[in-house]
């Protein structure tokens, strides 16, 4: 990951019932992500993580998958005009 970079963004998808409750936990974890929904009837969303922040990010992931029972995926299969890949592991 290069040094200059702002934010690295990353699409994904939820369940459209799950993303109030997914973006108020996000809220809380002040600074590690700012949260955009794409097409909420689709579930696309794309998450702006801080660079140094991204393993955080992807923990958080894990525990939502494993945990939680909600199923949030990340890298959306369709393409995204902002999509910067390489730079996450799903």
């Amino acid at each position: 990951m290069s040094a200059d970079v702002d934010n690295i963004i990353i699409p994904g998808r939820l369940p459209p019932p799950e993303i109030c409750f997914i973006n108020a936990i996000l809220d809380d974890h002040e600074g590690m992500v700012v949260v955009r929904t794409e097409a909420a009837e689709e579930g696309r969303m794309e998450y702006w993580v801080a660079p140094d922040l991204v393993d955080e990010f992807m923990i958080f992931v894990s525990y939502v998958n494993e945990v939680l029972q909600i199923p949030m995926e990340i890298g959306d299969p369709i393409p995204q005009s902002t999509e910067i890949s390489g730079l996450y592991k799903t």
